[in-house]
């Protein structure tokens, strides 16, 4: 089907975040108990750790701090601040200044970088005899220019939040199985579903659950596959009907789409192949290509009059002169798929399988099923097919109006 993030995907929504992570890592924990998923994810799984510091407002306002100061401080010395430039030839080159990183490394690390206080007013310290009074520059305008962090708030390390995710404006937690190769996401789907009918999780009120992945995705898409079939089966036997001219050869026609589609399932279960959306257009299409045979093997048949009479013998030289051109379109249809076959993934050969096989295999049936099933039909209603074959002959009439005519005589002659 449509591409997926998994193949095999549980839906959990719901209100509350953190019981939407509990219950994540309970199915993940399911998952990892089927052998055939290898690894198992959760879209709400506890992120990168993350310090968070609850700063006190008392504090910060008798170190005569903003929260904005804080946030400027701690950015300026964790991701640094631009000093100044360096010219390298026509380019100017921004030099950032920063801690280093022994000093931030670790949360105590970063608990303990210092923030500046506000610069104090100074008041003069000394002055001269001669002179008027000044303020010496040299001597700092007070012992104290900075305190620790930790001194502000109180630092705690966290857990990140994973992006939250919505389902139709619910919060969802997708939880993913990835399968071996060549497992169906049913197959996975099947033992999963058993195990949460033997052990069920119990699902607070205001949780609901849902399956997800390919088998979700894959059956929307045959569903919209299907959606037109009906009117493609109308256009289909309308088109049958209209080219044979008889309820009878008709039913004959679609009698080889019914073993078609099933010699094209028969194909893909010989080799193993999954019956993926892949394989279902792959079906679809061998019906079409191989009604051909049975057409023109048929129109074949109605077209000669003597085999419209039912005729053994006039039958079977018009299936062995049609042979030819069904075994040449067959061959080169097979041909023209076998690449695909032997590509050797697992998108195009499911594909190919169905269609040239079908082809196949339904080009046999159709020399073997379609002239007694023609031979019966004329059986049943010579009359019909007879005057149908002498439509298109001219100048043949069916044996009812010929018993009718008298015999040849010289009266006739003459």
């Amino acid at each position: 089907g449509p591409p997926v993030m998994a193949p095999l995907e549980v839906k959990i929504t719901g209100p509350e975040l953190e019981t939407l992570q509990a219950l994540g890592e309970q199915f993940r924990q399911r998952f990892e108990a089927i052998p055939q998923i290898t690894h198992t994810s959760a879209d709400l799984i506890g992120g990168a750790p993350k310090l968070r510091v609850a700063l006190d407002e008392n504090r910060l306002r008798l170190a005569g701090l903003q929260l904005s100061d804080v946030a400027l401080a701690l950015n300026d010395s964790l991701q640094g601040r631009v000093g100044g430039e360096v010219l390298e030839g026509t380019e100017r080159l921004p030099v950032r200044v920063r801690l280093n990183e022994a000093q931030w490394g670790a949360a105590d690390s970063i608990a303990n970088i210092h923030i500046p206080l506000p610069a104090q007013t100074l008041a003069p310290s000394s002055a001269t005899a001669s002179g008027p009074a000044r303020v010496d520059s040299d001597i700092a305008a007070t012992s104290i220019t900075a305190v620790p962090l930790d001194v502000l708030g109180a630092p705690a390390l966290t857990p990140s939040r994973s992006p939250i995710s919505r389902l139709d404006g619910r919060r969802v937690n997708t939880v993913k199985g990835y399968l071996v190769r060549g497992v169906l996401p049913e197959e996975a789907l099947k033992l999963l579903q058993q195990d949460l009918q033997a052990h069920p999780i119990p699902m607070p009120d205001g949780y609901t659950l849902s399956y997800g992945g390919s088998t979700d995705e894959r059956a929307g898409v045959v569903d919209k596959i299907m959606a037109p079939m009906g009117l493609i089966a109308a256009a289909l036997m309308a088109t049958i009907v209209l080219t044979f001219n008889s309820w009878r050869l008709s039913a004959i026609a679609l009698l080889v789409c019914f073993c078609s589609l099933g010699l094209s399932l028969f194909s893909l279960e010989v080799f193993r192949y999954p019956f993926g959306i892949q394989a279902l257009i792959g079906v679809i299409g061998s019906i079409g290509v191989s009604i051909n045979a049975a057409i023109i093997i048929i129109t074949a048949l109605q077209a000669n009059a003597a085999a419209a009479r039912g005729e053994l013998r006039p039958i079977r030289d018009v299936v062995m002169d049609s042979s030819r051109h069904i075994i040449s379109t067959t061959v080169t249809t097979f041909g023209g798929f076998l690449p695909l076959i032997l590509e050797g993934s697992e998108f195009w050969p499911p594909f190919a399988m169905a269609i040239a096989g079908g082809v196949l295999l339904s080009t046999i049936i159709s020399f073997f099923l379609v002239p007694p099933m023609f031979l019966l039909a004329v059986r049943l209603g010579g009359s019909s097919l007879a005057a149908s074959a002498a439509d298109l002959n001219g100048d043949v009439k069916p044996p009812s109006e010929q018993a009718k005519e008298p015999a040849w005589s010289p009266d006739h002659a003459a």
